[in-house]
């Protein structure tokens, strides 16, 4: 009994210790919401930035045409590989498809493959298995609105990679795509 109640007295001391640490460790409601919105913020752009920043579905012009070319689809993440489809009615009409093999956002480009077997998807493909590289920035007069450019095709994935942006972008509507225009992809809505 006598042990009993030694032992009742020092839990009973250990638990107020416990309490009392607790309660000058706590903050404010306030703080706690605050601090977890920025860690909830925090993952999110995280997570986000993992995504490729053309993901989703794009009506594709030439330049500043309003006549729609292409839809083209965009799906990628960081660390595997993503996938480019093509859906056209110009140029006599056809649909290619792309592997993207990896991208970065901030400098605005993206490595694809013609797929191995089968190429890039449509007839005659004599660039089975092979690299391409290509550049887009935002389109600052228009909301949800990107130019883009393929500067290398059919290439090995070392010179792909190697490839330097030899775009000029001061007017991209009619020109800076090597010899044409960039084209145009407007975010589907």
């Amino acid at each position: 009994m006598k042990r009993t109640f030694g032992t009742t007295i020092l839990s009973l001391f250990l638990l107020g210790q416990i309490i009392a640490c607790q309660a000058e460790k706590q903050i404010s409601e306030s703080d706690a919401n605050n601090k977890l919105l920025i860690g909830l913020l925090a993952g999110q752009a995280s997570e986000s930035s993992k995504d490729f920043a053309l993901n989703g579905v794009w009506n594709s012009f030439t330049g500043n045409g309003t006549t729609l070319d292409t839809i083209s689809t965009y799906s990628a993440k960081s660390g595997s590989k993503g996938l480019q489809l093509d859906d056209s009615s110009g140029f006599g009409g056809y649909s290619s498809c792309y592997i993207i093999i990896e991208f970065n956002n901030a400098e605005g480009s993206f490595i694809t493959q013609n797929p191995e077997n089968n190429g890039g998807c449509f007839a005659g493909d004599t660039n089975k298995g092979k690299y391409n590289k290509v550049f887009f920035f935002k389109n600052t007069a228009k909301e949800n609105s990107y130019w883009i450019c393929t500067v290398a095709f059919g290439k090995t994935y070392d010179v792909a990679k190697a490839q330097a942006d030899t775009t000029t972008k001061t007017n991209p509507g009619s020109s800076g795509c090597g010899a044409s225009a960039f084209s145009r992809i407007d975010k589907k809505i």
